[in-house]
């Protein structure tokens, strides 16, 4: 039962991802086609568009921090000597998990209970709807660091399996 949460957890962002990305393909396309050829857009098709690309954009940090590709220049830190290095790395995943508790939950959080009463021109749809992406994308992020943590295989952190400077180019 445990395994079967874990894999849940492990992959609920990609599938968020893959839909909202899919959602907004597909929204935009229809609107491009319903705007052009019939000369009738869909008036709402942008506004749901911003709304999944918020959600693609907050969830897909967490999806990026579990396979450890967010952007990071690491040139001088892969030069440090190889205890430093695990040092500077641990320093690392504890200040990306103080800045995802306080910025994304606490701060999303709160965004999305002070905003209870915005709502979106088009369909009216509550802003809290929207930014409820921050925490959840936090919360998703945390999860992934924490796990990074308490594994046994440390390569997410030391990253001993890489061995170019460019970290992009790995695969």
């Amino acid at each position: 039962m445990k395994k079967k949460a874990n894999n849940w957890l492990e992959s609920v962002d990609d599938w968020i991802g893959a839909i909202a990305l899919s959602l907004i393909v597909m929204l935009i396309g229809a609107n491009v086609f319903f705007r052009f050829v019939l000369s009738q857009p869909i008036t709402w098709s942008e506004e749901i568009s911003l709304a999944l690309f918020v959600w693609l954009t907050f969830v897909g940090i967490s999806a990026v921090m579990k396979r450890n590709e967010h952007v990071g220049i690491d040139y001088f830190v892969r030069k440090l000597p190889k205890g430093v290095f695990m040092w500077v790395q641990r320093f690392r995943l504890f200040v990306l998990l103080a800045v995802t508790g306080v910025v994304f939950v606490y701060w999303g959080a709160k965004l999305a209970i002070d905003t209870h009463w915005k709502v979106t021109p088009v369909l009216g749809v509550p802003f809290r709807l929207i930014y409820m992406a921050l925490p959840v994308g936090g919360i998703l992020a945390l999860y992934h660091l924490v796990s990074v943590l308490l594994r046994k295989d440390r390569s997410f952190i030391y990253q001993e399996e890489r061995n170019s400077d460019d970290a992009s180019f790995d695969r």
